[in-house]
């Protein structure tokens, strides 16, 4: 699968998630419109007062570009297949952005300036040398060379 058609599809993903939820508020809607007996109100609410327009437009449109945004990243760095995989990573995309949130490291990671993050400065050759110079732990108590 291409970039275009995984963005595609997991904001589709991201659609159907806003979808289920609109649906949610709808039968809200329709509970509050009728009586216990299940006789319709005199005066039954307004669709508008169970559906704030603008947060529900910006939310759906936050879920098709997360969705589409996550699945891509997954789809492509291969932690994700095809169609039904990119639909799911789609829609779990808020879930999983948010679990990702909740790791120290990547937290950290994400708020700290790139100067102040520690070993940032340490360049791959540097870091390549350091290995080679220590002999593996194992080689040290055997006697032996890694």
């Amino acid at each position: 699968m291409t970039m275009v058609e995984y963005m595609l599809i997991g904001g589709a993903g991201g659609a159907l998630i806003e979808a289920v939820a609109f649906f949610n508020r709808l039968g809200e809607w329709r509970a509050a419109r009728l009586t216990p007996t299940g006789n319709k109100r005199r005066n039954p609410p307004s669709f508008l007062n169970f559906i704030d327009l603008p947060p529900v437009v910006a939310i759906a449109v936050a879920r098709l570009v997360l969705g589409g945004a996550a699945a891509t990243a997954y789809g492509t760095s291969g932690q994700a297949t095809g169609a039904l995989g990119a639909l799911t990573v789609g829609a779990a995309a808020p879930a999983l952005l948010q679990q990702l949130g909740q790791i120290r490291q990547i937290r950290e990671a994400v708020t700290q300036p790139a100067a102040q993050q520690p070993g940032v400065q340490q360049t791959l050759a540097d870091t390549s040398a350091n290995m080679m110079e220590e002999p593996a732990p194992e080689a040290a108590e055997e006697g032996g060379i890694a």
